[in-house]
C-alpha cells in the first residue's frame, strides 16, 4: 500500500522536528524560565517560527535547483532574496505579537531577580537582528541537511561494499575451484603415463577433494581440522605423480581442530610448492608445516626450485589468496611473507584466529 505524499517518511520527519522544537520552547516557558522570555510560550513560538521555517524550505529548494547544479550566481541571488523577505516576516510578526520581543532583557536593581524589558528597538535594528537570526538558521539547517545526507551516503556505501565483497567472494571461490581442477587433471594425465595402476586410488582421492570443495564453497567458514585433512589428501594426491627423488614432509600441530577458519585460504601456498619444486631430474624437497596456537594459525611452506624454472604468473594463485585474506582477515589480522632465491622458495602465512 502506497502512503499519500503528505504521509511520506520525509514529511513526517520534518513535522516531527518542528513539533519537537515547539515543544522545547513550551517546556522552557513552563518549567525552566517561567515568565521571563515570552518568546518561549506557545502563542509566540508558532508565529515567530513561521519566517525561519519558510526560509529553510525555500533555501532547501535553492540548494537542490541551483547550488548543487553549480549555478552559484542564481543560488546566491535567491538566497539573498529569501533572507531579506523572511527576515521582514520575522521582524513584522515579532513586532506585532510582542513589541519588545527582540529587545534586550535586563535585571532590575530594585529587587533581586526582577526582570525588566527594555523599550522596543527601532524597526531597522529589529530587522537587522532578524536578518542575523535567519542567516544563522539557514546555515544550521544546511549543515544538518548535508550531515544527514553524508551519514546516509556512508551507510549506502557500506551496503554496496558488502554486496561487492559477497560478489567478489563468489568469483574467487569459482576461480579456486577451476584452478584446482585444472591442476589435478594435469596431474592425473601425468600419472596415467607414469603409473596407470595408481589411477583408481587417485580418482577416489580426487572425488573426496571435490566433494570437500563443493561443501566448503557453500560455507563462509569451515574448521581448522577439516582444512588440514583436505591439505593432507591433496598432498597425497600430488605425491602420486612425483619422482622418487622428491622428498615431501607435511606436519600439522593443531591445538583446537574445531576452530572456525575461512575455506581454501591455505591451498594456494601448498599448490605453489608442487608447481615449483618438481624438476626433470626428480630431486627436490617440499616441507609444509601447519601450526595452531591459542590465538593464531601459521602455515609455512618451503620448496626447492629447479634451475630451469621461470615463474609464469597465472593471475589466480597468490592474487586470489591475497584477495581472500583481505576479505576474511583484513588489515593486521593476517601477515603473508615470501622468500625467493634462485634455488629456494618459502612462504609464511600467519592469521589471527
Amino acid at each position: 500500500m502506497t502512503l499519500p505524499s503528505f504521509l511520506s517518511p520525509r514529511v513526517l520527519r520534518h513535522v516531527s522536528g518542528w513539533l519537537l522544537l515547539v515543544s522545547l520552547f513550551t517546556c522552557l516557558d513552563w518549567v525552566v524560565l517561567p515568565n521571563r522570555f515570552r518568546i518561549f510560550g506557545l502563542p509566540y513560538s508558532l508565529p515567530v517560527l513561521l519566517g525561519p521555517a519558510l526560509a529553510i524550505y525555500a533555501h532547501y529548494w535553492l540548494l537542490s535547483h541551483y547550488a548543487e547544479p553549480r549555478r552559484y550566481g542564481q543560488y546566491l541571488a535567491g538566497t539573498l532574496v529569501v533572507i531579506l523577505l523572511s527576515s521582514a516576516v520575522l521582524a513584522a510578526v515579532g513586532r506585532q505579537i510582542s513589541p519588545g520581543l527582540h529587545a534586550p532583557v535586563v535585571f532590575g536593581k530594585a529587587s533581586v531577580g526582577a526582570v525588566v524589558a527594555a523599550p522596543p528597538q527601532p524597526w531597522l535594528a529589529e530587522y537587522g537582528q532578524a536578518v542575523a537570526n535567519v542567516t544563522i538558521t539557514l546555515v544550521m539547517a544546511a549543515v544538518a541537511r548535508y550531515t544527514r545526507r553524508g551519514i546516509k551516503s556512508y551507510y549506502q556505501m557500506q551496503q554496496l561494499r558488502a554486496q561487492q565483497l559477497e560478489t567478489e567472494l563468489s568469483l574467487l571461490k569459482a576461480q579456486v575451484n577451476q584452478h584446482f581442477l585444472f591442476n589435478t587433471l594435469n596431474n592425473l594425465y601425468g600419472l596415467s603415463l607414469a603409473a596407470p595402476d595408481q589411477i583408481p586410488e587417485a580418482l577416489l582421492q580426487l572425488a573426496d577433494l571435490l566433494r570437500y570443495q563443493l561443501d566448503s564453497s557453500r560455507q563462509n567458514l569451515i574448521t581448522v581440522g577439516s582444512e588440514a585433512e583436505y591439505l593432507r589428501n591433496y598432498i597425497g594426491l600430488e605425491k602420486l605423480r612425483l619422482r622418487a627423488g622428491t622428498k615431501v614432509d607435511f606436519r600439522a600441530e593443531l591445538l583446537n581442530p574445531a576452530y572456525p577458519l575461512a575455506p581454501l585460504v591455505l591451498l594456494p601456498l601448498v599448490e605453489n610448492c608442487f608447481k615449483h619444486a618438481v624438476g626433470p631430474e626428480g630431486e627436490g624437497f617440499i616441507r609444509i608445516g601447519l601450526v595452531q596456537t591459542a590465538t593464531s594459525l601459521t602455515l609455512r611452506t618451503e620448496n626447492s626450485v629447479p634451475a630451469y624454472f621461470r615463474p609464469a604468473p597465472s593471475g589466480v594463485g597468490l592474487p586470489t589468496l591475497r584477495a581472500r585474506l583481505a576479505q576474511f582477515y583484513p588489515g593486521a589480522r593476517h601477515q603473508l611473507s615470501v622468500e625467493a632465491t634462485p634455488g629456494y622458495y618459502a612462504a609464511t602465512l600467519r592469521m589471527d584466529l
